[in-house]
Protein backbone atom coordinates (compact mmCIF):
# COMPACT_ATOMS: atom_id res chain seq x y z
CA UNK A 1 0.00 0.00 0.00
CA UNK A 2 1.29 3.45 -0.86
CA UNK A 3 1.89 5.85 1.98
CA UNK A 4 0.06 9.13 1.49
CA UNK A 5 1.79 12.15 2.96
CA UNK A 6 -0.28 15.14 4.00
CA UNK A 7 2.56 17.58 3.63
CA UNK A 8 5.71 17.97 1.67
CA UNK A 9 8.59 16.53 3.72
CA UNK A 10 9.87 19.21 6.05
CA UNK A 11 13.36 20.49 5.54
CA UNK A 12 15.26 20.68 8.81
CA UNK A 13 16.45 24.11 9.70
CA UNK A 14 20.21 24.39 9.80
CA UNK A 15 20.06 25.98 13.24
CA UNK A 16 18.81 24.03 16.23
CA UNK A 17 15.93 25.38 18.24
CA UNK A 18 17.53 27.25 21.12
CA UNK A 19 14.79 28.51 23.41
CA UNK A 20 15.57 31.37 25.75
CA UNK A 21 14.79 30.09 29.24
CA UNK A 22 15.01 33.62 30.64
CA UNK A 23 12.60 34.26 33.46
CA UNK A 24 10.04 31.45 33.25
CA UNK A 25 7.17 31.75 35.67
CA UNK A 26 4.19 29.42 35.46
CA UNK A 27 0.88 31.22 35.72
CA UNK A 28 -1.94 29.88 37.88
CA UNK A 29 -3.64 28.64 34.73
CA UNK A 30 -0.68 26.29 34.18
CA UNK A 31 -2.50 23.89 36.50
CA UNK A 32 -4.68 23.09 33.48
CA UNK A 33 -1.65 21.28 32.03
CA UNK A 34 -2.22 18.61 34.68
CA UNK A 35 -5.70 17.86 33.31
CA UNK A 36 -5.45 14.85 31.01
CA UNK A 37 -9.16 14.80 30.16
CA UNK A 38 -8.77 16.84 26.94
CA UNK A 39 -6.05 14.44 25.70
CA UNK A 40 -8.12 11.38 26.55
CA UNK A 41 -11.17 12.90 24.85
CA UNK A 42 -9.16 13.56 21.70
CA UNK A 43 -7.80 9.99 21.69
CA UNK A 44 -11.32 8.59 22.13
CA UNK A 45 -12.70 10.92 19.44
CA UNK A 46 -9.98 9.77 17.03
CA UNK A 47 -10.08 6.03 17.75
CA UNK A 48 -13.20 5.16 19.73
CA UNK A 49 -13.30 3.94 23.31
CA UNK A 50 -12.50 0.29 22.51
CA UNK A 51 -9.39 1.06 20.46
CA UNK A 52 -8.25 3.70 22.96
CA UNK A 53 -8.55 1.14 25.75
CA UNK A 54 -6.62 -1.48 23.76
CA UNK A 55 -3.80 0.93 22.91
CA UNK A 56 -3.57 2.19 26.49
CA UNK A 57 -3.66 -1.33 27.91
CA UNK A 58 -6.76 -0.54 29.96
CA UNK A 59 -10.28 -1.85 30.36
CA UNK A 60 -12.93 -0.16 28.21
CA UNK A 61 -15.08 0.58 31.28
CA UNK A 62 -12.11 2.17 33.02
CA UNK A 63 -11.46 4.42 30.03
CA UNK A 64 -15.12 5.45 30.16
CA UNK A 65 -14.82 6.24 33.87
CA UNK A 66 -11.69 8.34 33.24
CA UNK A 67 -13.46 10.15 30.43
CA UNK A 68 -16.49 10.91 32.59
CA UNK A 69 -14.29 12.03 35.48
CA UNK A 70 -15.60 9.38 37.87
CA UNK A 71 -12.20 7.71 38.26
CA UNK A 72 -8.80 9.35 38.66
CA UNK A 73 -6.13 8.64 36.06
CA UNK A 74 -3.03 7.05 37.59
CA UNK A 75 0.44 8.47 36.95
CA UNK A 76 1.32 5.51 34.69
CA UNK A 77 -1.86 5.80 32.65
CA UNK A 78 -1.33 9.54 32.43
CA UNK A 79 2.11 8.94 30.95
CA UNK A 80 0.66 6.48 28.46
CA UNK A 81 -2.03 8.97 27.44
CA UNK A 82 0.46 11.78 26.93
CA UNK A 83 2.78 9.54 24.88
CA UNK A 84 -0.04 8.03 22.80
CA UNK A 85 -1.59 11.45 22.14
CA UNK A 86 1.82 12.81 21.08
CA UNK A 87 2.44 9.93 18.66
CA UNK A 88 -1.09 10.01 17.21
CA UNK A 89 -0.93 13.77 16.75
CA UNK A 90 2.39 13.52 14.93
CA UNK A 91 1.63 10.53 12.69
CA UNK A 92 -1.71 11.84 11.39
CA UNK A 93 0.07 15.04 10.37
CA UNK A 94 2.48 12.98 8.25
CA UNK A 95 0.40 10.08 6.90
CA UNK A 96 -3.21 9.64 5.85
CA UNK A 97 -5.49 8.27 8.57
CA UNK A 98 -5.56 4.85 6.94
CA UNK A 99 -1.78 4.70 6.51
CA UNK A 100 -1.25 5.98 10.07
CA UNK A 101 -3.45 3.21 11.48
CA UNK A 102 -1.56 0.57 9.50
CA UNK A 103 1.78 2.10 10.47
CA UNK A 104 1.06 1.91 14.22
CA UNK A 105 0.59 -1.86 14.04
CA UNK A 106 2.98 -2.64 11.21
CA UNK A 107 6.67 -3.37 10.97
CA UNK A 108 8.70 -0.12 10.83
CA UNK A 109 12.24 -0.34 9.41
CA UNK A 110 13.23 2.86 11.23
CA UNK A 111 12.46 0.99 14.46
CA UNK A 112 14.41 -2.11 13.51
CA UNK A 113 11.29 -3.80 12.16
CA UNK A 114 9.36 -3.41 15.43
CA UNK A 115 5.76 -2.26 15.55
CA UNK A 116 5.60 1.43 16.54
CA UNK A 117 2.86 0.72 19.11
CA UNK A 118 5.11 -1.89 20.80
CA UNK A 119 8.06 0.51 20.95
CA UNK A 120 5.75 3.17 22.36
CA UNK A 121 4.52 0.79 25.08
CA UNK A 122 8.00 -0.48 25.97
CA UNK A 123 10.05 2.71 25.71
CA UNK A 124 7.75 5.71 25.52
CA UNK A 125 7.34 8.14 22.66
CA UNK A 126 10.84 9.35 21.85
CA UNK A 127 12.05 6.61 19.44
CA UNK A 128 8.65 6.50 17.77
CA UNK A 129 8.68 10.26 17.28
CA UNK A 130 12.19 10.04 15.77
CA UNK A 131 10.86 7.42 13.34
CA UNK A 132 7.97 9.73 12.41
CA UNK A 133 10.49 12.53 11.89
CA UNK A 134 12.43 10.20 9.61
CA UNK A 135 9.32 9.37 7.59
CA UNK A 136 8.45 13.05 7.35
CA UNK A 137 11.95 13.81 6.05
CA UNK A 138 11.78 10.99 3.52
CA UNK A 139 14.21 8.62 5.28
CA UNK A 140 14.14 4.97 4.40
CA UNK A 141 15.90 2.34 6.49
Amino acid sequence: MAIVHHHTPAVRRSLAWLPDTGNIVFRESAESLENLSPLLSRIIDALGTNAAARLLGADRAQVSRWNSGTEAISAEMGRRMVDLHFVLTRIVRVLSREAAAMWLGGSEPLLGGARPIDVLAAEGASRVIRAIDGIEQGAFA
